[in-house]
């Protein structure tokens, strides 16, 4: 019985710790989102909008073109985001993957035009905030 106790505290404060952790790590991109849209000029930021309403387009666009079965997956509420955008993608068109394809270099154009706006100081922001988390472990594992 007091083993069984002993594990049931060790597993509560290793769950809080990490839980801890996760918090204190979305705060922080959180801030560091904050203090890169403030560095930004009001171009920068009618850029930052543009791509924003681009991606909105493009996602519209895209929904219009889905047939019944692709709205039925979209619609599922026991798919998990990955497993919706996976089960879709083996569904589309080539009309739908040219158009996914289309909007994937309009946006990276978007993405290079706003990236050469950027001072160093912002573009080391930028970069931090859009680092991707495995990378980051990758990154990670090889300091040690």
């Amino acid at each position: 019985m007091k083993n069984i106790l002993t594990s049931l505290l060790i597993l509560c404060i290793g769950i809080t710790s990490i839980s801890a952790q996760s918090d204190k790590a979305h705060v922080k991109r959180k801030d560091l989102k904050k203090e890169f849209i403030q560095s930004l000029s009001a171009d920068q930021k009618k850029q930052l909008d543009f791509q924003k309403q681009l991606k909105e387009e493009h996602k519209k666009k895209m929904k219009a073109s889905f047939t019944k079965a692709q709205l039925d997956i979209a619609n599922d509420e026991n798919l998990s985001k990955r497993d919706k955008k996976k089960s879709l993608s083996e569904t589309f068109s080539n009309e739908q993957k040219e158009m996914r394809k289309s909007h994937k270099a309009i946006l990276k154009e978007e993405k290079e035009k706003f990236k050469k706006t950027l001072t160093e100081e912002q573009l080391t922001k930028y970069e931090g905030l859009h680092r991707k988390k495995h990378k980051k472990k990758k990154e990670h594992k090889r300091e040690n």
